[in-house]
């Protein structure tokens, strides 16, 4: 039983020092994947900064201070953060001075997944702006998986869409969506 202990306590060591170690290279990488997104952005069409899922969801990269205006005037309503601090470029001040309701849900990029409670939050948000008649804009960095992991969950959910038929409705949208083995374990786990 010791030896059990001994094994789950080195594990979970593991995963910490996996995360700080993922966690100093999205730091590092931030900016220059930043500028990469941006250039490609302006070089090929097809490479947009965003794009429509339904009529009441926008899915895509994070916004500058200059996009929140025009994220007002797509009918905007609420934007769900999927970035950790350092990757926030908006404040939500700026978003309520708007009328646009912010939800930050603080997720690591590279590998990571938002909590299955966190999740929940920001799908059910999703769904009493739909009901509403409202867009929402749901973004992490590149808007490629941290976002996708929260709209393919609130297809699965809301939609009953199968998490592979949602995947592959989603891609159709957005081509460059990706998702790593914890955002589908995510995704699953909502079914």
């Amino acid at each position: 039983m010791a030896a059990e202990a001994a094994g789950r306590r080195g594990a979970a060591a593991r995963r910490k020092a996996k995360e700080a170690a993922v966690g100093a290279v999205a730091r590092v990488l931030f900016y220059p994947t930043l500028l990469y997104n941006v250039v490609r952005s302006k070089a090929q069409a097809e490479f947009r900064w965003r794009d429509e899922v339904d009529q009441f969801i926008l899915l895509g990269a994070v916004p500058f201070r200059r996009d929140v205006l025009r994220l007002q005037k797509l009918g905007v309503h609420g934007v769900i953060t999927l970035n950790q601090p350092f990757e926030t470029l908006v404040p939500s001040s700026m978003y309520q001075s708007r009328g646009i309701d912010h939800l930050v849900i603080p997720t690591r990029d590279y590998m990571f997944a938002p909590s299955l409670v966190d999740i929940n939050q920001a799908v059910d948000f999703i769904h009493r702006n739909a009901s509403s008649v409202k867009v929402t804009y749901i973004h992490c960095k590149a808007g490629r998986g941290r976002s996708t992991t929260i709209v393919l969950c609130y297809l699965v959910k809301y939609k009953k869409m199968a998490p592979e038929t949602a995947f592959e409705y989603v891609r159709s949208k957005r081509a460059r969506v990706l998702l790593t083995r914890s955002q589908w374990k995510s995704n699953a786990a909502i079914c």
